[in-house]
């Protein structure tokens, strides 16, 4: 099956400035893909790109592995920064505007509510909802049309930590209610961890990490790098302690694994004979 979003070297300038640099991304079939970066990281202009909102300088953004045109954005869904709701319509009415403009059958409303979970309250007037409420109401609208693949730019800002939940358990169990991939983008690492199957960390526009929480975790532990005199002694006595250690051109470097701080590194080189070349280098590396 082709990756709904397929992102290969793009490039976006606004006059002299890079918003997006050679970027890569794959996004797996029925996956919650966590895309992360600080504000002004180049996430939103990825967004807009992928609508087709705004043409890429250079590179190309398949969609379902075809080239990117308007047909395609049909299976798409979407919410872009807070939903746009009439407030003196109840629910129903609200997502009843969006069923005409898109040719819908009835049941569709009926379908969207049920899955955001909010069945219950479709006839109450939108300006009595809670602020989650709101925000899950903004999706059921982007689910209408039955999606294949859901992009969410920010969909937890500004949110209490009831609506946060809420928007979060709802997001977590999208791929398997509905089928749908869903793209979601943030600035908080800590929040789309706990619903992410997978994630893109971006930093003024360049890729940093692709791959499964998993993966980022493997890699974000701590790492104790170490300059010695005598590499191959100090690499079998670390070992011989039970250090895990391999080489990187002139150091050695040592998972702690929660047991070795650097001094203690330090000490037991120096007692089997070692020395660290000045200055001697034993810090950890995220």
């Amino acid at each position: 099956m082709e990756p709904p979003i397929r992102i290969e070297e793009v490039w976006k300038l606004y006059g002299r400035q890079t918003a997006v640099c050679g970027l890569n991304l794959s996004v797996p079939p029925q996956s919650v893909y966590g895309f992360l970066g600080p504000n002004g990281a180049g996430k939103s202009t990825t967004i807009r790109m992928v609508l087709g909102l705004q043409r890429p300088d250079r590179g190309r953004i398949s969609l379902f592995g075809r080239p990117l045109e308007t047909a395609l954005l049909r299976r798409i869904g979407s919410m872009v920064e807070s939903p746009s709701l009439y407030l003196h319509l109840t629910g129903r009415e609200n997502l009843e505007i969006h069923r005409r403009l898109l040719a819908l059958p009835n049941r569709a409303i009926d379908e969207a509510l049920d899955t955001v979970d909010l069945s219950a309250v479709g006839n109450r007037l939108v300006r009595n909802y809670s602020s989650g409420m709101k925000q899950r109401l903004g999706l059921a609208q982007a689910l209408l049309g039955d999606p294949e693949l859901l992009l969410l730019d920010e969909p937890t800002n500004g949110l209490d930590p009831a609506g946060i939940h809420e928007v979060r358990s709802l997001v977590r169990d999208l791929p398997t209610r509905r089928g749908v991939t869903v793209f979601l983008s943030s600035h908080l690492l800590a929040e789309v961890e706990q619903v992410a199957t997978h994630l893109a960390i971006i930093s003024q526009g360049q890729l940093k990490f692709e791959g499964t929480p998993e993966e980022l975790q493997e890699r974000s532990k701590p790492i104790i790098a170490v300059k010695v005199d005598q590499m191959d002694l100090a690499e079998e006595m670390l070992t011989r302690f039970g250090c895990t250690v391999t080489r990187d051109r002139d150091r050695l470097l040592i998972a702690p694994e929660g047991r070795w701080e650097p001094s203690q590194i330090n000490s037991l080189l120096v007692s089997g004979g070692t020395r660290g070349v000045p200055p001697f280098d034993a810090a950890r590396h995220a």
